[in-house]
């Protein structure tokens, strides 16, 4: 979040933050201790059960066409809600709209809302530097998945103010209750649609939730990876 005396300021003319990397604090903590299990265990399997779902289950065009219209719905509520609306404070949305691209944002199963922007508030003010989450330098692996892998040492990381997602009780709601968001809108809601109403409850599971999942998982890693890799272009104002 910008200030006052930096909002007036001409982008170009904004000091970006440094960090030496010879000042860092070392991070001492044992490698088991680092794994971030969970994130581990989501970003390993679900790619392998999307193949497996690939090799032995037919594709029904309904599902298929079911499953396209998740995925927008999801990267929706990553796109316009995680990122513009919370993550940037871009716009202002009517209460109905906030609350209805918070659940598309945890259909998209990429941390709450809170999470995600934090981290990403984080990621614009240090951006390729040593104190941004996903940082670029530290190699495409890192800035794509990598850095979701092991639990952050907030040391090592900038800072970002986030009281106004502290303070808003939807944004709270949602993290509190994130785990089970994730359960019904990225799983239960696409798996069962594809059930109840054709009758094709596997191809419902591995097309319109784990296939789903797990191509808007790596669209959305790639403004991280790819974004910051390739090209020649530099920024301007």
């Amino acid at each position: 979040m910008l200030s006052a005396t930096e909002a007036s300021t001409p982008f170009a003319q904004i000091a970006r933050p440094t960090y030496k990397r010879d000042k860092m604090p070392v991070d001492k903590r044992p490698l088991l201790k680092k794994v971030h299990w969970v994130h581990l265990i989501l970003l390993s399997t679900t790619p392998l059960l999307a193949l497996y779902g690939i090799c032995t289950t037919a594709i029904n065009t309904k599902t298929l066409a079911w499953g396209v219209f998740y995925y927008a719905l999801s990267g929706l509520g990553i796109t316009a809600g995680y990122h513009r609306l919370w993550s940037h404070t871009a716009y202002s949305a009517s209460y109905p709209l906030q609350v209805f691209l918070a659940f598309a944002g945890s259909s998209a199963v990429q941390g709450s809302i809170f999470w995600w922007a934090r981290d990403h508030r984080v990621h614009h003010r240090y951006t390729d530097t040593f104190q941004d989450p996903y940082n670029a330098l530290e190699g495409f692996w890192h800035s794509h998945i990598g850095w979701m892998l092991v639990k952050k040492d907030r040391r090592r990381l900038g800072y970002a103010d986030t009281s106004d997602l502290k303070t808003n009780a939807l944004i709270r709601w949602q993290h509190k209750y994130y785990p089970l968001l994730v359960l019904i809108c990225g799983v239960i809601i696409p798996t069962a649609v594809a059930g109840f109403c054709w009758g094709d409850w596997r191809g419902g599971f591995f097309y319109a939730t784990v296939l789903r999942m797990v191509m808007l998982h790596h669209a959305t890693f790639c403004i991280n990876s790819l974004a910051h890799t390739i090209g020649r272009h530099t920024y301007d104002d």
